[in-house]
């Protein structure tokens, strides 16, 4: 009996990194593939705001499923020179979007829409 408890734990395991490894693999391609939807430059022009729309549609069927459970949208705020500042894209208790609202700038803060309001980050050097 003891056997068979073991091999259930371990199948149940391998099922859920198996499950772990396939979901990561789909986000990190999603968002290689992302377009950009928008661009949006600080007052100063040091840093911007770029909006992606990740292309779970390209995974096929298993893309299409992960996107019922993901956002419809990351924010990554980069420095002029294109060096990457911050990042929404692995924030996954946040739902984010990008078609109805656009990410902005407010002083050194750069925010995003999401369901629950506007989030984002003070980002000293861009100030």
């Amino acid at each position: 009996m003891a056997m068979i408890v073991r091999r259930a734990l371990l199948l149940i395991a391998l099922t859920a990194a198996a499950l772990m490894l396939a979901a990561c693999y789909m986000k990190v391609t999603a968002s290689r593939l992302a377009h950009v939807y928008s661009t949006v430059w600080n007052e100063p022009g040091t840093c911007y705001i770029n909006s992606y729309i990740p292309q779970y549609s390209a995974l096929g069927i298993p893309g299409k499923i992960f996107r019922l459970f993901t956002s419809e949208a990351f924010f990554r705020v980069y420095a002029k020179d294109g060096t990457l500042l911050k990042s929404s894209e692995w924030l996954i208790w946040q739902n984010e979007f990008t078609t109805d609202e656009r990410a902005q700038w407010v002083n050194a803060h750069a925010i995003y829409p999401t369901a629950t309001g506007y989030e984002g980050w003070k980002i000293p050097v861009c100030g």
